[in-house]
């Protein structure tokens, strides 16, 4: 266990994807709320993959000037590389955020599940329908939130290329961590809002601990680009984030209300 996930040893945050997975094969009882997952992200990944490989060529060619000559064809393929990093950084994330909206009764379960195993305790309340709708609305509204961030900021990094020379360089290095940075927020999300935390202090919470939630967000990228790895990557990221919001919680750099024992 990582003894504290602030100032230079956030960078351990990034191995937290990879404690996930080893966290369901120590846990087997937890698998079977993985399997119908796998089964959705095997189909989403492969329309992903191919409806951005068919027209990735295409993209280019419209948004490239064509000439003639050796500096021509360096540029080409110089435009070609970073444009193919920035995409599979944007499929990437595109999966993840499509995957984790349509199996997130899925994924909040299994965060539930293994914060309980994890730490013996959580937010235990009886339903009632009343907090349920307010529940649902905050949580709509926090991911609308989110995503409005995200698209400013990506949209930010994405007019660096409007500079020619260092703004390609710039967009080309600052697009992946902006998109490490809302995946790792994306995970860590089951969490924060299984606690009712308002967007507010969802959004103090990841920025306070903003070079950890990249690190993590890094290490779950990584997950999501290793074949086969990836059709398991989104629950045990879940896994993982659950485990890095629980140790956060630990170190005291997030603040939730105080937490009921397990029975």
């Amino acid at each position: 266990m990582i003894r504290s996930i602030g100032g230079p040893r956030a960078a351990g945050a990034f191995f937290y994807p990879f404690r996930g997975l080893g966290f369901l094969t120590r846990h087997p009882r937890l698998v079977g709320l993985v399997a119908v997952p796998v089964a959705i992200n095997t189909l989403l990944f492969g329309l992903f993959a191919w409806f951005a490989g068919s027209r990735f060529g295409q993209w280019l060619d419209r948004m490239l000037p064509q000439g003639e000559g050796w500096w021509w064809a360096l540029l080409y393929y110089l435009a070609a590389f970073v444009g193919a990093v920035i995409l599979l950084v944007v499929i990437v994330y595109a999966f993840a955020l499509v995957g984790n909206l349509i199996l997130a009764p899925f994924n909040d379960l299994l965060s539930e599940r293994v914060e309980r195993i994890y730490t013996g305790t959580t937010l235990d309340e009886p339903f009632r329908l009343g907090a349920f709708v307010r529940d649902m609305g905050r949580s709509f509204q926090a991911a609308l939130g989110r995503m409005a961030l995200y698209l400013a900021g990506f949209g930010l990094v994405l007019a660096l290329n409007l500079i020619p020379g260092p703004g390609s360089v710039a967009s080309a290095v600052l697009a992946p961590l902006v998109a490490f940075f809302f995946l790792g927020w994306e995970y860590l999300d089951y969490s924060l809002e299984r606690w009712r935390l308002p967007f507010g202090a969802k959004r103090r919470a990841v920025f306070h601990n903003a070079p950890a939630v990249v690190a993590f967000g890094c290490g779950a990228s990584l997950l999501l680009m290793i074949p086969l790895l990836n059709l398991l990557a989104i629950p045990v990221c879940v896994v993982g984030g659950t485990l890095l919001f629980c140790d956060l919680r630990r170190d005291g750099r997030v603040h939730l209300p105080a937490p009921v024992p397990d029975p």
